[in-house]
């Protein structure tokens, strides 16, 4: 399975490619897709949508996993600036006909490093763990963004995950 896992930003969007199905995940491509703050906010919008669907008709994954919206009451604004963001990204995957899977961040992490509230540097420290390559994780987004891909292709192999989803189908 070809898993695109997003980091959604207004500013820095990460994106990674992993490809599943081996021993071990394998490293397909990540960036960060960047706008300048001092651009009206459709154009930017519009360059993160268009990034995205360039990523996705040159990768073609079966899924995308994105980071799901969190936010603390104080900062409403930038939760929803990122919603924004998030919104183009996911309607990408929605023109390309890609499920789109949600995750926590704290769960992202809890899954990859085995600590929900995991700092910066543990992440990218284990996801370059996971992915055999520590280049991949030189940008925080893009850490982020294969720490996403990451949790959805641990969740979904699991064995567990597989037996509780089977239980509830009946």
């Amino acid at each position: 399975m070809r898993i695109l896992g997003v980091d959604p930003g207004l500013i820095n969007t990460g994106y990674g490619v992993i490809d599943t199905g081996t021993a071990k995940p394998l490293v397909v491509e990540g960036g960060v897709v960047r706008t300048v703050s001092k651009t009206p906010l459709a154009e930017r919008l519009y360059t993160i949508f268009q990034a995205v669907q360039e990523v996705i008709d040159e990768h073609q994954p079966d899924v995308m996993a994105i980071e799901d919206l969190h936010s603390h009451p104080r900062f409403a604004r930038t939760a929803i600036m990122m919603g924004h963001a998030r919104g183009v990204v996911v309607m990408a995957a929605g023109a390309a006909g890609i499920p789109v899977f949600d995750y926590q961040p704290n769960r992202a992490k809890s899954v990859v490093t085995g600590a929900g509230h995991a700092p910066k540097d543990q992440v990218m420290r284990a996801v370059a763990l996971h992915l055999g390559d520590e280049q991949v994780t030189k940008n925080e987004h893009v850490a982020d963004a294969f720490a996403i891909a990451l949790c959805h292709a641990i969740i979904t192999s699991s064995p567990a995950v597989a037996a509780v989803a089977a239980a509830n189908a009946r």
